[in-house]
């Protein structure tokens, strides 16, 4: 199954890419990746504001009949609640989770690695935060679909987000190491 991820700097912006693409073939549903910062907030991630949370999954679920996931960060610190929120507002299921923010520093210019400063830190070390962020929502909400991603790289990093009980796994990082990583682990 395909799912379109979808960014924003605007609440509008997420409910805009969802009105634009629904018709269009090839792809099974949306996946809306509330880790972004709301421009209009700050900065702050859209995951981390109850209200701009529900009122964005709302304006996409309405936008929508196709399934409807909610990419959550791992900062957030009641992911449970975030989740509930978004099933609430229309939210299909979750996806656990997206980067944890980090900054490499090039210790001979001093300056970061990145253009943009700081950026998202992926792979193996993110599988234990993936994995209890897994088991914390489904065992709060066990009739919500959730897709774990985070560090998986093996058939054992699938088995224990599916252990920890995740509908689904996704690969990220692997998938760039190697592009034949999910036919790999499964």
């Amino acid at each position: 199954r395909v799912l379109v991820n979808v960014v924003g700097h605007t609440i509008e912006d997420f409910a805009e890419v969802v009105v634009g693409l629904d018709a269009s073939p090839g792809f099974h549903g949306f996946e809306l990746n509330v880790s972004c910062p709301n421009t209009k907030k700050g900065g702050l991630e859209f995951g981390a504001d109850a209200e701009s949370l529900r009122t964005l999954v709302a304006r996409a679920r309405a936008a929508t009949a196709k399934p409807l996931f909610v990419k959550l960060s791992p900062t957030l610190p009641d992911v449970v609640g975030a989740a509930r929120i978004a099933i609430d507002s229309g939210a299909t299921g979750v996806t656990l989770f997206n980067t944890m923010p980090g900054l490499v520093v090039d210790t001979e210019t001093r300056r970061p690695v990145l253009g943009f400063g700081s950026g998202g830190v992926s792979g193996p070390a993110m599988l234990p935060v993936a994995t209890l962020a897994v088991r914390r929502v489904t065992q709060a909400l066990p009739s919500v679909p959730v897709i774990g991603t985070g560090g998986v790289s093996t058939a054992d990093h699938a088995l224990q987000l599916i252990l920890a009980g995740a509908s689904l796994v996704a690969l990220g990082t692997a998938s760039i190491a190697d592009p034949r990583a999910a036919e790999r682990v499964v």
